[in-house]
């Protein structure tokens, strides 16, 4: 009795650490099962012709179906809503903000209420001593969907420098999990920089630190899913996603191999954002007329 007690005791001990291993590869091979994307395909136009260059594209967190942009430079301070179909649901002026060349923005949401990131950080000349992003407040809708807010004004101003020189920059994302702001540079190896959101009165300017570098030509355009677990990372061609799992630093995520994603064909294309559910991806064009383009998301059957 002793000895078949002692067998199965022997047999328990020596499988565990293998069935543990198993788990953990499943456990593993669960976390980082990819999304399946479908064809991307064009949804709509904007039927608002002033935006002429749509340089940057956000998903509202306060209103459901609708999207926010931005033209490049040469335009004043300013942002446009639309909803999926194109319909054009107003605009509203930045208060306090100045467009020198924004590039990209984002969306978030703190202490429950919908925020924008506007980023004015184009420099083409790498001559800039400093660049900006600015922390506003989402405009009200009323039940037409048009915006109540003509106007809005700027909660932070957050000015920083790259602790490397001034660089050009179109890629820009806000992941609320680490409370971190990402930039991107637009140059063959892009240069992934990291900016902590600022504390109440945080002394000017931040200073963007290098976290990574990307065998991702050219990056255009950015973002990171809500759940702060990928981040999508766009080109004028297509598009690059990392993931991480939770707790893991973005700079070990962004150090693996991304995994390429087909873009459907678009002019100039810089603007890229996750969807409401944090999954499917939107597009735009800088040229007119704008397109509205998604990535759908293919559901196991």
């Amino acid at each position: 009795m002793r000895n078949h007690l002692f067998i199965l005791l022997l047999l328990l001990l020596t499988a565990s650490p293998a069935m543990a291993a198993e788990q953990a590869d499943e456990k593993e091979a669960a976390a980082q099962e990819p999304i399946e994307y479908g064809e991307g395909r064009e949804l709509c136009t904007l039927a608002n012709e002033t935006i002429n260059e749509s340089s940057g594209l956000a998903c509202s967190r306060s209103a459901a179906g609708v999207f926010w942009t931005h033209n490049d430079s040469g335009d004043s301070a300013r942002v446009f809503a639309f909803n999926m179909k194109g319909k054009n649901l107003g605009e509203c002026t930045i208060k306090g903000a100045s467009a020198h060349d924004w590039e990209d923005m984002a969306s978030l949401k703190i202490a429950g209420r919908g925020h924008l990131l506007l980023a004015d950080v184009g420099d083409n000349g790498r001559n800039r001593k400093s660049c900006v992003l600015y922390d506003v407040l989402e405009p009200p809708f009323n039940r037409k969907r048009q915006i109540v807010a003509q106007r809005a004004e700027v909660r932070k101003k957050i000015v920083f420098v790259y602790e490397d020189g001034p660089r050009d920059c179109e890629a820009v994302a806000v992941d609320r999990v680490d409370k971190c702001i990402y930039l991107i540079s637009k140059e063959p190896l892009s240069k992934v920089y990291a900016l902590p959101w600022p504390r109440p009165n945080a002394r000017m300017p931040l200073r963007a630190r290098v976290v990574a570098t990307l065998r991702v030509p050219g990056a255009t355009g950015m973002d990171i899913s809500p759940d702060g677990l990928r981040a999508i990372v766009l080109t004028y061609a297509h598009a690059f996603e990392y993931t991480r799992e939770p707790g893991e630093k973005w700079a070990d995520a962004f150090a693996r191999k991304p995994r390429p994603i087909k873009m459907p064909s678009r002019l100039q294309g810089e603007s890229i954002c996750y969807g409401a559910d944090g999954k499917t991806i939107y597009l735009t064009s800088e040229k007119i007329p704008t397109p509205l383009l998604e990535v759908p998301v293919v559901e196991p059957e």
